[in-house]
């Protein structure tokens, strides 16, 4: 009986003060609202802010080469170190506790498509550097192990190099010319976010297999390795 009385009392109140209760109700609705809002909101922030600081790759450490700063080996502080293509090698053999490693070297390079030349930052780079750096292909095909061990002219564009070049054409299945010779275009990359980068980002680069690279410019050693150890956790210990 007493809820009952509540029930129709509560209702009656509302009835003598209609302009108020709406009022109430809707600065309730509003209220729940804004706070749905405002999380869904921070939610979304967080997960662009996340997705753009891992552009450039999740748990991912560059070598660049460099100079000693202390003696080491009878060597006189401030030497230069030079990286040597065997060098991929001997980290595969001996560190177990890198999980992926690849060569880099990046350089401006000039593409001639039609009657037009233009010089776009590219990269070139060895297999495993595609899972790494999330080089995800949106159109085409990333490259195989055999365009490396056959020093293939293929190429890779991302989404801002390609329009530098092919402008508004689709340039997988084209063709550039790079110092007289032909290179065919396999993949397009997605267009990435992208917060941080390693010399431009991703989109504005051209990729190709690092064997091939000496067909360019004689170049045989890398400037830089890129590897990733087998747990974020072990960072420390797969540089040392």
């Amino acid at each position: 009986m007493r809820i009952k009385e509540l029930i129709l009392q509560s209702w009656d109140a509302l009835a003598r003060n209609r302009l108020r209760s709406i009022l109430t109700m809707m600065g309730i609705v509003w209220g729940l609202t804004t706070v749905v809002l405002l999380l869904g909101y921070g939610e979304s922030v967080s997960q662009g802010v996340l997705t753009a600081f891992i552009g450039i790759g999740n748990n991912v450490i560059i070598i660049w080469q460099g100079q000693t700063s202390m003696q080491a080996g009878g060597q006189r502080a401030g030497k230069r170190i030079f990286f040597k293509y065997e060098d991929i090698q001997a980290i595969r053999d001996e560190a177990p506790l890198v999980r992926l490693v690849s060569a880099e070297w990046d350089d401006g390079v000039a593409y001639k498509y039609g009657d037009k030349v233009i010089t776009v930052q590219s990269k070139a780079i060895q297999y495993p550097y595609g899972e790494m750096r999330k080089l995800n292909i949106a159109e085409g095909r990333y490259f195989e192990e055999s365009d490396f061990t056959e020093h293939r002219h293929v190429l890779i564009f991302g989404p801002n190099a390609a329009k530098k070049v092919f402008g508004g054409r689709d340039p997988v299945g084209d063709q550039v010319t790079i110092n007289g010779e032909t290179w065919d275009v396999i993949g397009l990359l997605k267009l990435k976010i992208q917060d941080s980068s390693n010399n431009g980002p991703d989109n504005e680069n051209v990729f190709m297999p690092f064997e091939s690279m000496s067909d360019i410019n004689n170049q045989r050693d890398p400037s830089m390795f890129v590897f990733q150890p087998v747990t974020a956790l072990q960072h420390k210990a797969a540089l040392a």
